[in-house]
């Protein structure tokens, strides 16, 4: 995948001069992602196309996707925080057994937040239980697609290792992918990159055994949703995380 996103890349700059080399930065898939945003700058209709085709059709390559989700947070619209918002009014009349209407409005949610994957697996799961088999396969299939991007972006064991995410409900969908539950949670940060540190263990509903199961830390770069989709710079995240939690130094 990396090579390709490499000729893919170069495609999209033939011809344009580079920009210069960012203060501040870091790298996903092996791109940079100032490098990334200045892709979207210089080439917002390839983008716009390339969400179309997703919103449309549900079909991209594995690359084509990458650039996507991730390039998605320097496109217009981009507010992560409202997305989780509206996303979660879909989850609670799920719980409310309103299938339906959980559809109905799921639906029209997709169109303004095509790259949400918490929304195509509630989407699924409506579909499911309603008994549109085919539907719900669609939908837990492009679920899994956007969802592998952040889940095999690193290993989450460290900072330079951490999932790279476009927002915050990616998180809590990786860590239901791995079949882990939350223990605790703090913000840190490294070269004024901010990241989500989850302490974790194993899902227990044994209420006996759960202060026994292991526990291990993961890490997430947030820098998109807080610094890029909340524009928030690096003083005031970490004025919130001091006032919030804990915080850790600068490694």
């Amino acid at each position: 995948m990396k090579k390709q996103l490499f000729y893919l890349i170069a495609f999209l700059f033939a011809f344009n001069t580079l920009i210069a080399q960012p203060k501040q930065s870091y790298k996903v898939y092996g791109i940079e992602i100032d490098t990334l945003a200045a892709m979207v700058k210089k080439h917002p209709k390839y983008f716009e196309h390339l969400k179309n085709q997703w919103r449309e059709k549900g079909q991209l390559s594995n690359d084509e996707l990458v650039l996507l989700y991730y390039g998605s947070a320097f496109m217009s619209g981009y507010q992560p925080k409202k997305e989780d918002k509206d996303v979660e009014k879909i989850a609670k009349l799920m719980g409310e057994m309103d299938f339906g209407t959980a559809i109905t409005e799921g639906k029209k949610l997709l169109q303004v937040y095509p790259l949400n994957a918490r929304l195509r697996m509630l989407l699924g799961y409506a579909h499911k239980k309603t008994g549109e088999k085919a539907a719900a396969k669609y939908y837990y299939k492009t679920y899994g697609d956007i969802l592998r991007i952040p889940l095999y972006s690193g290993s989450g064991k460290d900072f330079d290792n951490a999932f790279n995410i476009r927002i915050i409900s990616d998180e809590y969908l990786i860590l239901n992918q791995k079949d882990l539950e939350l223990v605790q949670q703090e913000v840190r940060f490294k070269n004024k990159i901010p990241f989500d540190v989850l302490l974790v263990k194993p899902k227990s509903y044994d209420n006996k055994r759960m202060k026994k199961l292991p526990k291990e830390k993961l890490y997430f770069n947030i820098y998109l949703p807080f610094m890029v989709g909340q524009n928030k710079s690096y003083e005031a995240l970490q004025q919130e995380a001091k006032r919030k939690y804990k915080l850790k130094s600068d490694k």
